[in-house]
């Protein structure tokens, strides 16, 4: 029987480019990866990493397999949303991967996103990190299968994704206090990928 990895795959289908492991970004190659426009540089902390987009996010890919860090790369940056795109949150406030607000963000919104993945080596135990936009204001956050699948064309053009869904047992925190939006996690381990998406303005 498959087991719960091998279940929890969606996205891009699989490139042809040879995985290169993905470096940490400077400020001047951010803007490169996403794009036109002037996405902010995040500030990651508390174990997360800012990296370039890498060819895959798959099981077992090296360096990302990690029992001490999560990694945060921008994905689509200053594109103007052609449908309304479906957020599992958009309030401030603490909660699980098990909640769903299901709100909007209208077409029309001009928007950068950013994608925040987790795996463990060892499958047990937890990792966290923390994303903070000081420009940007935070429209919501995207950590569910379904709408996770269905924002694929936010994705990086470059990498091949597995979706891997925040459950009940891995909590966040979002905090939209003006000036310095946030978002904490604490991705908890059993055999499965954490990933989230996050949704901000972008000018």
């Amino acid at each position: 029987m498959a087991n719960r990895r091998q279940l929890l795959v969606g996205g891009a289908a699989f490139g042809t480019t040879a995985w290169v492991a993905p470096s940490v970004l400077s400020l001047d190659r951010v803007a490169a990866a996403v794009g036109s426009g002037t996405p902010e540089v995040p500030l990651v902390s508390n174990g997360a990493v800012l990296i370039s987009p890498p060819a895959t996010n798959q099981e077992g890919t090296l360096p990302l397999d990690s029992n001490t860090n999560t990694f945060v790369w921008p994905e689509i940056g200053c594109e103007v949303l052609d449908n309304d795109l479906v957020v599992n949150r958009s309030t401030a406030g603490s909660f699980n991967g098990g909640s769903n607000q299901g709100t909007i963000i209208p077409a029309g919104t001009k928007i950068a996103s950013y994608y925040a993945h987790g795996d463990r080596l060892d499958d047990g135990g937890t990792l966290t990190g923390q994303m903070t936009f000081q420009n940007q204001q935070i429209l919501g956050l995207i950590y569910r299968t379904a709408q996770l699948n269905a924002s694929s064309y936010l994705e990086a053009p470059a990498t091949n994704y597995f979706n891997g869904p925040m459950e009940g047992n891995d909590t966040m925190v979002l905090s939209l206090a003006a000036g310095m939006n946030s978002v904490s996690w604490n991705m908890r381990f059993g055999p499965a990928l954490d990933g989230i998406r996050v949704i901000t303005t972008c000018d």
